[in-house]
């Protein structure tokens, strides 16, 4: 004959055996509760039952919260009764995206500065800081209106070649390195520097080295990425966000001119 449950044994559903089945702590259910997600019913003896009802809260709970949705906001939501779930999936979307750029934008600023910082054992505060500000003028930090420029500009291939490329740490501080030295001898010519002296035209060739790097021989590939910056420089919006501003640019595509006048300017 079966043992008959004692009248203090918890009822089936109990919350540390849903904790356990959703892989939550009680913790995190006692906090849904306070903020208002989750109300279950309890027994007269003071028990929490989850029922379907429930359950099916728990699981939109947990389902947006892996969607990166803050609590509150997700409370805000249930509250309301109704979401409309594509819209929400969609800022989602967005919020997500801007978080990967930052974090690539951030990985890309510390493996330059570690490469350059590498065989100093130690760097004093402000040294490590004016490194990072030269360094993040340089790298183009990207922006949802950088990649709608580059989804108009570059083809689809381009786009996944550019994503999937890998450089060494070393690459990606040397590249840097030369685009800084470039800025800077731009910035010291500007205003009134003439772009068809043997100095201006010197920076044109290192740019022209640099760029003939990224675009390997990609006759396509490099007319596409002079369209890129062009458009860029011309937007007053996108123009703040890139490092060359339409000042360097005209000054640079004087001293291009001069290099295609010369037969030296080819992809």
């Amino acid at each position: 004959m079966a043992k008959k449950p004692s009248r203090t044994s918890k009822p089936k559903d109990n919350t540390a055996a849903i904790a356990a089945q959703f892989g939550v702590s009680l913790k995190a259910l006692r906090l849904y509760e306070q903020l208002g997600m989750l109300t279950p019913p309890r027994t007269k003896a003071g028990w929490r039952v989850y029922g379907r009802a429930e359950i099916e809260r728990l699981h939109a709970i947990l389902s947006l919260k892996q969607l990166g949705l803050p609590l509150a906001r997700i409370a805000e939501l249930l509250k309301a009764g109704k979401t409309d779930l594509a819209a929400l999936l969609a800022v989602q979307e967005q919020m997500l995206k801007q978080t990967r750029r930052d974090a690539n934008y951030a990985l890309a600023l510390v493996q330059v500065a570690r490469a350059r910082l590498r065989d100093k054992a130690a760097v004093p505060a402000d040294e490590l800081a004016a490194l990072v500000q030269r360094i993040s003028k340089t790298l183009i930090r990207p922006t949802p209106e950088l990649e709608a420029l580059a989804e108009r500009v570059y083809t689809p291939q381009q786009i996944a070649a550019h994503q999937t490329r890998e450089r060494s740490v070393e690459d990606m501080a040397r590249i840097t390195a030369g685009w800084e030295r470039i800025y800077a001898d731009l910035d010291a010519m500007l205003p009134d520097g003439d772009p068809l002296s043997k100095k201006a035209l010197d920076i044109a060739r290192r740019m022209v080295a640099l760029i003939r790097e990224d675009t390997r021989g990609d006759k396509a590939l490099w007319n596409n990425a002079y369209q890129f910056w062009k458009t860029a420089v011309d937007d007053p919006q996108i123009s703040a966000q890139m490092p060359m501003n339409k000042t360097h640019w005209e000054f640079a595509a004087k001293a291009f001119a001069e290099l295609k006048r010369r037969g030296e300017l080819k992809p």
